[in-house]
């Protein structure tokens, strides 16, 4: 029993470091999406000027499903990162006669884990709804791929994965007079290891991570 347990603590101190400077078994063992505990704050600059907070305010319940609540401004957005995957809380509407009118809310998955180079990954909804006797058409089409791993561009970041966007949403009154109104988005987003975003790059936009706090378990 005393050579087993030698033979085993052997092994432990000879495996430990190998992982600790292993670069996959580093990514494989990271959460490059956290969104939990509670506290946990992002602090992020925008170019040509202003700051935007992100913070993980507390666990709620959306859609019917037990989630994290997170904060950015004035706004709220809910995630669930368990099972391999995180999900999204995806909620939209169209603007008609100056109001909101709710036309999806479902739970979307943004990524599926590990990441990995060239891994793609599309959601899209199709959807109506009917309002003052008017139908409102959405369709919304978010394609995404994956790169990496890579140092962000600014270098502060190693073992990165890179996500490139392409998101399309097109809404239409379907009544006379009124043609399909398409929106475009194209946008870079880099996670970097047990941190998430650290940078986001539109055609008209550079967001960059500029402090982390964990918070507390």
């Amino acid at each position: 029993m005393k050579r087993f347990l030698t033979i085993v603590t052997a092994l432990l101190l000879i495996i430990l470091p190998a992982c600790e400077s292993n670069p996959l078994y580093f990514r494989l063992s990271s959460d490059y999406f956290p969104v939990s505990p509670a506290g946990a704050t992002w602090e992020y600059s925008i170019e040509g000027g202003g700051s935007r907070i992100v913070t993980v305010v507390d666990q709620t319940i959306m859609g019917e499903r037990p989630c994290w609540r997170l904060q950015s401004g004035a706004d709220y957005n809910y995630w669930i990162n368990e099972d391999g995957k995180l999900e999204k809380f995806e909620d939209h509407s169209v603007l008609f006669n100056g109001f909101e009118v709710p036309i999806y809310q479902a739970w979307i998955t943004m990524f599926e884990w590990p990441l990995a180079n060239g891994m793609t990954l599309r959601d899209s909804v199709s959807t109506q709804a009917v309002s003052q006797g008017v139908t409102l058409s959405h369709t919304w089409i978010r394609d995404q791929i994956v790169s990496g791993p890579e140092v962000s561009p600014g270098g502060e970041w190693s073992q990165c994965y890179r996500i490139h966007q392409n998101e399309m949403t097109i809404n239409w009154i379907q009544t006379a007079g009124f043609a399909p109104e398409t929106t475009v988005s194209v946008r870079n987003i880099w996670l970097a290891p047990d941190v998430g975003i650290v940078r986001i790059q539109s055609s008209d936009s550079l967001i960059t991570l500029t402090s982390f706090t964990g918070g507390e378990e």
